[in-house]
């Protein structure tokens, strides 16, 4: 047998014999074995090279002083902790192809405080074995390792997981310090470090370190996630999306955990708020299900839970406004990341809010009309093939339109679209100065008092208001007191708007009149999908005033704008209404699509006497709508179980900002579209994807 060099002797040794000895990832196979494991080539390395291992390993130490006395683990230990704080390590070398000839002191410090052993035997274990803990891979840390090196690390400035910018070397084509293609040289430099907390999947809340790096070449300071030139004040992203993003200037998430969101608010529904309880009661310790229930498990309290430092200057809870910002960054990132392109923000907006909203915007135009990725979607559930009556072959595809009452905070000023200028305007920019200083009763022109929104003539009105909303929190705290449960953001699924309309019986010289008034916000009207029978949505807009037929008209002409994207049946619930209105203003674009009403609206919505409806939205007057057994050929009602879906959200949505409502509801559609074509994939639906050049011809 030939022998095994001294540096792959330990690297064998490591790798081999420990992690598959004593359980853990198998590094052949990748997978936890629970004795030893049997892979041939681990096998291999852990019986007939164990002890070849062993010799040369050892034989590497024979000019250590010390050589007799090291123990097996303290030298499994020290490679574990030294791959621990390699990316420090590595921050002090102008080249990482090859390890420094000495540890810095600060590393030999802790090194030395997590082995117990002198600074001596450190720095004899490293000129052993250094080769060996830099041709090491990345290690997955236990828990107590973890704590172990933390406890050392953190009084040095460095950490477990201390993240560093992924690059070496400057990344602007045009500095002169820009290396081609070449990761091992480094010629960053001026580290700025600071104190963050990380919330991972696997290990809970973690204290780190974060540190970023300057080029003096073109004055650019490189972060863990991004780069920002000196002159421009952007961050242009590095284009890969990162392990680790960073959702504000001291919290940084995992892209697990950021995915574990996307999909908690697909399936569930749950507001930010509720994905940061959920983690902070499920993920912050690797032992939390013992922490949350101490009485099950003796010992409990004697366990240390938190990896953080009570004396750690920033908070290891997770706040929902990080969970938001990380769900629409973590968004933006795969959005570009999908498309081959970068992303860059501006750097010095006061909030993460405005830094992300221009790009929110750009992306929430993109997916206007025909935008969603699953646009093209086909399957046996909504494409089918017939043979009409001359044997020739032709296709059939169905879409469904439908509107939910669910909206963002808009002008008040009927089916005005103009964005609100602050969250909590009741009026745009635009109507603001013409109809926002005058009294909230409809139809009073006179202007409000100051501090009111009512003029001394209606005050008696709105003073009513607010004595019966004090009376109602009043109400709710007598409930409260007796132990009933009163939820705080209780939201009704009819709900539609959050202004209230304020009645008043009143007597003029005219006699009786009823004074009507609106007080706070108004929401837009619905929103409208168009989506395919099988499930799939290819389309959303929003309504502001209401679900008229024209808008309808609009919204699909938008989502089908050419004549071969156009299906052979549209279903919509007023279907007789929309064609009456396209006639009335010769609009021909659907002039070859059937536009039959659901069945079930059909069936319970429209008048048998209806002679124009009956003749052309009556879904059995089309023989292509049946099977050959009597069935239906499509599912007309799946919109209305993808808005019983949607209709979650409202509470979710109900005061968000139009910019992240938009963003925040195409993402939604985006990730279930995907899940419904893996459910059609796995019930062999045969999904497909047809091709662009068929439904927009050049």
């Amino acid at each position: 047998m030939q022998p095994v060099p001294k540096n792959i002797a330990g690297l064998l040794l490591v790798e081999s014999l420990y992690l598959c000895s004593l359980g853990n990832v198998c590094v052949q196979t990748n997978v936890t074995e629970s004795a030893l494991c049997k892979h041939p080539t681990c096998h291999f390395f852990c019986s007939t090279l164990m002890a070849q291992c062993l010799g040369q390993a050892l034989s590497a130490l024979q000019d250590a002083t010390t050589c007799l006395s090291f123990d097996f683990s303290l030298i499994l230990s020290f490679v574990r902790l030294c791959c621990l704080a390699k990316p420090t390590l590595q921050l002090d070398r102008r080249t990482v192809s090859s390890p420094p000839d000495s540890l810095s002191s600060r590393v030999v410090k802790i090194i030395s405080a997590c082995l117990d052993a002198s600074e001596d035997v450190v720095n004899e274990l490293w000129n052993a074995l250094k080769v060996v803990v830099w041709q090491h891979g990345p290690i997955a840390a236990s828990e107590e390792e973890i704590r172990l090196f933390n406890v050392h690390a953190l009084q040095w400035d460095t950490s477990y997981r201390h993240l560093y910018p992924p690059v070496h070397t400057c990344q602007v084509s045009t500095c002169r310090h820009h290396i081609l293609n070449s990761e091992r040289e480094f010629n960053l430099c001026e580290p700025s470090t600071y104190k963050a907390t990380l919330f991972t999947l696997k290990d809970g809340v973690l204290p780190i370190y974060t540190t970023s790096l300057y080029c003096r070449g073109c004055y650019s300071r490189y972060y863990p996630n991004y780069r920002v030139h000196k002159g421009s004040s952007t961050r242009t992203y590095y284009g890969s999306v990162p392990e680790v993003l960073q959702v504000s200037r001291d919290f940084f998430i995992e892209s697990a955990v950021l995915e574990l969101f996307c999909n908690q608010k697909v399936f569930g529904w749950l507001s930010a708020g509720n994905c940061s309880r959920i983690y902070d009661w499920s993920l912050a310790t690797s032992r939390q299900y013992i922490k949350n229930n101490p009485l099950a498990f003796p010992g409990a309290a004697l366990l240390p839970f938190s990896q953080v430092p009570d004396t750690w200057p920033v908070s290891a809870r997770l706040r929902p406004e990080d969970v938001l910002n990380g769900f629409f960054l973590y968004s933006l990132l795969l959005h570009k990341a999908e498309r081959s392109a970068v992303l860059i923000l501006p750097h010095d907006e006061k909030s993460h809010r405005m830094r992300l909203r221009d790009e929110l915007a750009l992306r929430n135009k993109l997916m206007e009309g025909v935008g969603q990725e699953q646009y093209l979607h086909a399957c046996d559930l909504c494409f089918k093939v017939y043979e009409d009556e001359n044997g020739v072959q032709r296709k059939l595809q169905a879409a469904v339109c439908d509107g939910i009452t669910i909206g963002h905070p808009c002008c008040a000023v009927h089916d005005c679209q103009v964005p609100l200028a602050s969250h909590a305007d009741r009026f745009c920019s635009v109507h603001m100065m013409s109809i926002g200083k005058k009294c909230a009763v409809v139809d009073c022109n006179v202007d409000h008092d100051k501090g009111f929104q009512t003029c001394n003539e209606h005050r008696p009105l709105e003073e009513s208001y607010y004595i019966r909303g004090q009376a109602f929190f009043q109400l709710k705290a007598r409930l409260k007191k007796a132990g009933v449960a009163v939820p705080d953001n209780s939201v009704s699924l009819e709900a539609q708007v959050t202004h209230e309309e304020e009645e008043c019986e009143g007597k003029s010289e005219m006699g009786n009149r009823k004074l009507k008034a609106l007080f706070g916000q108004c929401h837009t009207h619905n929103e409208q999908l168009a989506m395919r029978t099988c499930g799939v949505v290819m389309s959303r807009a929003t309504f502001f005033g209401s679900e008229a037929v024209s808008g309808v008209n609009g919204f699909l002409k938008a989502t089908f704008p050419t004549p071969q994207s156009t299906p052979e049946f549209l279903i919509f619930d007023n279907n007789c209404q929309l064609m009456k209105h396209q006639a009335a203003i010769g609009d021909t674009h659907f002039k070859d699509t059937a536009q039959p009403v659901d069945v079930f609206h059909f069936r319970s919505k429209h008048k048998q006497s209806d002679d124009f409806c009956q003749a052309f939205c009556n879904p059995a007057a089309f023989p292509e709508m049946r099977t050959s057994d009597g069935k239906w050929t499509f599912n007309t009602s799946i919109c209305e179980q993808t808005i019983v879906w949607l209709g979650g959200y409202i509470a979710v949505l109900r005061n968000m900002e139009v910019t992240r409502y938009n963003f925040y509801l195409d993402e939604m559609i985006k990730r279930r579209n995907r899940y419904v074509i893996h459910e059609l994939e796995r019930k062999e639906h045969k999904p497909w994807t047809v091709p662009a050049e068929l439904v927009f011809p050049l």
